[in-house]
């Protein structure tokens, strides 16, 4: 049977047909021409559409941060750190928002998460560093901070291994959870992850990379129940391959979009071309 989601929709007078990678990509050349205004106008041509879209969150926390919205940046870290609870921008994002109300003691704890999901993020070491005067060592690297270099590595074993010890520790840390899944998962083994990953989707059913191991691990049944949240939060396969670093391959996502919008993904292509 064929995937009818890589299907074209079908077009109406006043809309035309898109890629959502191709407005991915507007995005990210906005973000990285300093138009943050531009990418968040393009962010929410997509969540129109697919208001769950993990990466298009991700965006927009950056625009956010860029434009010095503080509390919008944080509504959309809040967002994506259910779905993505070890995600660093949006740990960055939160801890700095919270730091601006003047709540020092969780801004602290913020910024030790951010700390343990990305410890070599010059802004991130910078929010430690200034919200933990006094302490020697603010910037030792602990077991969960190298977990993190070794997930992001690509050194799954050592991964798992930090991941197992820091579950048993704290049970109740979900990115602990999901991390040592993902480390399992592409070290080779399949039954205890598929085991973490049916867990996971039970406790917390919006956790993006427990629906994707399950989909990779588990049989007919597992596919069909992960194809709607997969489909809702990352349905070409971005925000796996890109943020998390894992080879996800997944079909094109067609999107119907105005003429005005598409004018806007035009200009962009423009100033592209320009510079």
């Amino acid at each position: 049977m064929s995937d009818k989601s890589a299907l074209p929709p079908p077009r109406t007078p006043g809309e035309t047909v898109v890629e959502l990678a191709q407005i991915s990509r507007a995005m990210e050349l906005r973000l990285g021409a300093g138009d943050a205004e531009a990418a968040a106008a393009l962010a929410r041509v997509v969540l129109v559409r697919l208001p769950r879209h993990l990466t298009t969150y991700a965006r927009l926390i950056r625009a956010a941060w860029e434009l010095k919205r503080w509390q919008e940046g944080e509504d959309w870290a809040r967002r994506l750190l259910q779905a993505d609870p070890g995600n660093a921008v949006a740990w960055r994002s939160l801890a700095y928002a919270v730091e601006q109300k003047g709540l020092l003691a969780p801004a602290r704890g913020m910024w030790r998460r951010a700390f343990q999901c990305h410890p070599y993020d010059p802004e991130i070491r910078s929010g430690l560093m200034r919200t933990h005067l006094g302490e020697s060592d603010r910037l030792r690297l602990d077991s969960a901070a190298l977990g993190s270099i070794y997930l992001h590595a690509g050194r799954w074993a050592h991964a798992a291994n930090v991941y197992r010890r820091l579950v048993k520790a704290e049970p109740k840390r979900l990115d602990f959870q999901v991390n040592w899944m993902v480390a399992l998962w592409q070290q080779g083994a399949r039954q205890e992850a598929h085991h973490l990953a049916r867990h996971l989707t039970s406790r917390s059913p919006h956790t993006l990379l427990a629906w994707v191991v399950l989909a990779a691990l588990g049989d007919a049944d597992d596919r069909a129940l992960a194809r709607n949240p997969i489909q809702s939060m990352d349905p070409d396969g971005e925000f796996v391959q890109a943020w998390l670093r894992i080879p996800w391959e997944r079909p094109a996502t067609p999107l119907r979009v105005t003429i005005r919008e598409a004018a806007l993904l035009a200009q962009v292509d423009v100033q592209d071309v320009d510079s």
